[in-house]
């Protein structure tokens, strides 16, 4: 969050700071919402003042709040100017939202370095232990700056002036992973009152551990969540769903600041975040190879919702924008499937006019290479998974180590038949290039065909010296649809240079083009080109009809013993019906359709065959 100053004024309470006895367990509670707040800097009157929001709700049998809040000795001085770390369970001010403490205090922890993950795992444990609940909310409460500082630090969230100390992601994971179990009993929602939290970076980190993430994209100004609003919901609501309760923080936090200001706040189910980080992989190693297209690519990140911090833009808008402003159909479906990814994880989204183009999850994309920070490849787990940081630099730098083209054979098949795609790849550059591995290719279809990998691709890997060239090859099978189609496959490879140690890539190659006829054409539109295939679907023909003449003599002998073969003459008479139009197909010349009629013969019999035997 900004820091906001608030003026208040409020009598000085001189108490004694003494340890009491938490509040007694409620078995029966179905939340316990936790609230990680460190004040221990500038944002401290914003702590104050949203304790006291709390306390207009207050904990209930049902939902129990409690707060762990550190003060720092320079920004607010009422409620007695205390400097170190109170445990509070929240309870209900009668006199609603004011200036005043009136929770009950559970413990004065003296100072402690909020930005310690050993802190928050130990506040964690101890809430659970107190105030065992069905479910949990775990709220980190302060300045955030996404996966990194301003300008240079990494950081995270929750910025501790008195120790000089903050949380990075990897501390984060750390504490998370501990309190978790190593993820075995994952938290129900992790919410980030803080700034820049709304990241994949930040939803792949502690992806094992929560179900849900809530955060915003963009700055949170000081006042942060409408704590009134959604606890409201909550203690009135208390059996409501997990994403009942993340769209409830999301609606109340954008209602309060209304629609026209740059606020953002939205909630992302976890566990479908994986497929957003897998189609994200595939589309960063495809955009790496994107030569020709980097201008496009440019403009589309200049044009991209930005936010406060500029090297951060969000994921779906930029997707977007390559799905309508490049013209290569791999990057276009790539991006679709980002899109797609995205729309399936975010199950709340709010955002004022200031980012009418948020859809609530964020990115690291520096516009220059001057920003890009380094350190950004070893402190996230997405950059160590994936090739979005590898992508960033070959952004930064067109040029080409390797060469690919990609081969798909025959270019002409029927429904069923295996096409080999191969992927030959060529090192230009002067020096050794290890682990060369093919990216996963990307299935463009047009019409109805469509493929499904059947293997490869293989090798997996391969080290090429310079000049060197290795093919890679899958088998995919292929399938017409009604009316039949196109398919191409596309994609690119990548190695890492024995010298520098850094990736490198090959520009995206695409297949030529692979034609997979419907049913309806092969028997309305026979022609003198398909002649390579007469030998195949007359061969097929006789197989079918050899196996055919013994499934009739099995039925015959069946139907001698006195066994009900009903359920197995219609199968044997479709047999008949199918190799009766491929006889008449290649009668006529037809050739495709009638190997694809033979092939309709052979999986009839497969089913009268199992038939017969179940006899």
């Amino acid at each position: 969050m900004y820091s906001k100053k608030l003026t208040v004024v409020a009598p000085l309470l001189f108490c004694i700071l003494i340890s009491v006895a938490p509040f007694p367990l409620h078995a029966t509670a179905n939340w316990t919402v936790m609230v990680y707040m460190d004040g221990d800097n500038n944002l401290e009157p914003s702590a104050i003042d949203d304790l006291n929001e709390m306390e207009a709700v207050g904990s209930t049998s049902k939902v129990n709040i409690v707060v762990q809040i550190d003060r720092h000795d320079d920004y607010d001085n009422s409620n007695g100017d205390w400097e170190t770390a109170k445990r509070y369970r929240v309870t209900r001010d009668t006199n609603g939202y004011d200036t005043l403490i009136t929770s009950e205090l559970v413990g004065d922890l003296g100072e402690v370095n909020m930005g310690n993950p050993n802190t928050l795992v130990d506040f964690v444990q101890w809430a659970q232990t107190n105030y065992s609940a069905d479910h949990y909310l775990l709220v980190f409460w302060d300045h955030g700056s996404g996966w990194k500082g301003v300008p240079a630090p990494v950081r995270a969230v929750c910025v501790d002036d008195t120790d000089s100390d903050e949380l990075s992601l990897s501390e984060v994971r750390t504490a998370l992973d501990s309190i978790t179990c190593n993820g075995d009993c994952p938290l129900d929602i992790v919410g980030f009152d803080a700034c820049f939290m709304a990241m994949v970076e930040v939803d792949h980190e502690i992806l094992p551990f929560a179900h849900f993430a809530v955060g915003s994209e963009e700055y949170e100004p000081g006042d942060g969540w409408d704590y009134i609003g959604f606890l409201d919901y909550l203690v009135n609501t208390p059996e409501a769903s997990l994403e009942a309760v993340c769209s409830k923080i999301v609606e109340t936090y954008v209602n309060f600041y209304g629609r026209l200001g740059p606020e953002t706040q939205s909630a992302a189910h976890l566990n479908p975040t994986s497929t957003v980080v897998e189609s994200l992989n595939v589309f960063a190693q495809h955009l790496a190879g994107a030569k020709g297209y980097e201008p496009l690519i440019q403009a589309a990140r200049t044009q991209a919702e930005a936010f406060s911090d500029l090297d951060y833009i969000d994921l779906y808008h930029f997707a977007q924008l390559i799905a309508s402003s490049v013209p290569h159909p791999t990057l276009q479906r790539d991006a679709g499937q980002v899109m797609k990814a995205i729309d399936q994880a975010v199950v709340a989204e709010g955002h004022g006019y200031g980012s009418r183009n948020a859809h609530g999850m964020s990115i690291y994309f520096p516009s220059t290479s001057t920003g890009y920070q380094s350190s950004y490849e070893t402190s996230t787990a997405l950059a160590e998974n994936t090739f979005w940081d590898e992508f960033l630099k070959q952004y930064y730098s067109a040029t080409y180590p390797l060469s690919a083209t990609l081969v798909a054979e025959p270019d002409l098949a029927l429904s069923g038949d295996t096409v080999t795609v191969t992927m030959e790849v060529t090192n230009l550059s002067g020096v050794t290039i290890t682990a060369v591995t093919p990216s996963p290719l990307t299935v463009i279809t047009i019409g109805t065909a469509s493929a499904a990998l059947s293997s490869g691709p293989a090798p997996v890997k391969a080290d090429l010296v310079s000049g060197q060239s290795v093919n890679f090859v899958w088998e995919y099978t292929v399938f017409s649809g009604s009316t039949g189609g196109v398919v191409l496959f596309s994609g690119n490879a990548s190695g890492t240079d024995s010298v520098s140690s850094e990736t490198v890539f090959s520009p995206l190659a695409i297949s030529n083009k692979v034609a997979i006829p419907g049913a309806a054409q092969l028997i309305t539109k026979p022609t003198d080109s398909n002649q390579q295939i007469q030998t195949l679907a007359n061969n097929r023909i006789q197989e079918a009809r050899n196996i055919l003449e013994s499934l009739n003599e099995q039925f015959a002998l069946l139907e001698s013993e006195g066994k009900d073969t009903t359920p197995c003459e219609d199968l044997l008479n479709q047999v008949e019906e199918y190799l009766r139009l491929a006889e008449e197909n290649y009668q006529k010349s037809n050739y495709i359709a009638a190997n694809y009629w033979a092939l309709q013969a052979t999986a009839a019999m497969e089913r009268a065959e199992k038939c017969l035997d179940e006899l």
